[in-house]
């Protein structure tokens, strides 16, 4: 399908398929990788919603990808379908998001290439997306086991446990406190609108921090506002956390 004026750069699709990829090599399930996806990658939220509804319906990502050549370029939709094929799907979108960010740096003009350098400072990851990443990392860094996130309507408060005590990390801003719930559970496979305590997991792997399973119990409130986020922290090798 011939490209037009509105299709997507390449720099933003190769951002989506790296986020994508990262998400699913992480263990998270599609449905909430593509969740997550599009509320980080607001350009592209509305592809993302879509393959989640067609996905959910039955069908396969690939295969949903493929049919939209209007948005991805061949090499991703072949990718993809290879990538699913051979149960790699995580490294084929991960690798291809590599080949797509060097093409966008080839044989294009200067007021192409600021376009493109626009769409994707557009779409960096949300506030919420690197509010829960710097919380986590530095429970590690401190050396907690527990971290847990409370508040409601009017903001709340990001905590961990040293020592038998609680101890305050981070105030959440209240336009802030929802995603960042939202994020958590999504990540968990937790579907944010349930009402009732549920659990998951996060795997976690980070080069500098290692890799960890983060086991989340969500709690909302009686009041139907107020809600609460407590997570553990387990070193995937056994081995304990360590204190900066």
């Amino acid at each position: 399908m011939a490209r037009t004026e509105d299709t997507p750069g390449d720099a933003l699709v190769a951002l989506w398929c790296r986020e994508l990829g990262t998400l699913l090599d992480l263990d998270v399930p599609v449905l909430a990788a593509l969740q997550v996806v599009a509320e980080e990658i607001a350009p592209l939220a509305e592809v993302s919603l879509g393959l989640e509804r067609e996905v959910r319906g039955g069908e396969s990502l690939a295969q949903c990808m493929g049919r939209r050549g209007d948005v991805f370029p061949a090499l991703v939709r072949s990718a993809a379908l290879a990538g699913e094929a051979y149960e790699r799907l995580p490294d084929a979108l991960i690798n291809t998001a590599g080949c797509l960010q060097l093409a966008s740096e080839i044989g294009v003009s200067r007021t192409d290439r600021e376009h493109l350098a626009e769409l994707a400072e557009r779409a960096a990851p949300a506030p919420a997306v690197e509010a829960g990443r710097d919380i986590l990392f530095e429970a590690i860094r401190m050396g907690s086991r527990e971290v847990r996130i409370q508040g409601d309507a009017d903001g709340g408060r990001a905590e961990v446990e040293l020592g038998g005590a609680w101890r305050v990390i981070r105030e959440v801003e209240a336009d802030l406190f929802g995603p960042l719930c939202r994020r958590f559970k999504l990540m968990a496979n937790i579907p944010y609108w349930i009402t009732e305590p549920s659990v998951g997991t996060i795997h976690l792997a980070d080069e500098d921090m290692g890799s960890w399973h983060v086991a989340v119990r969500a709690i909302p409130g009686g009041d139907g506002v107020s809600q609460s986020i407590d997570m553990t922290l387990m070193p995937r090798n056994g081995e304990p956390a360590s204190r900066a």
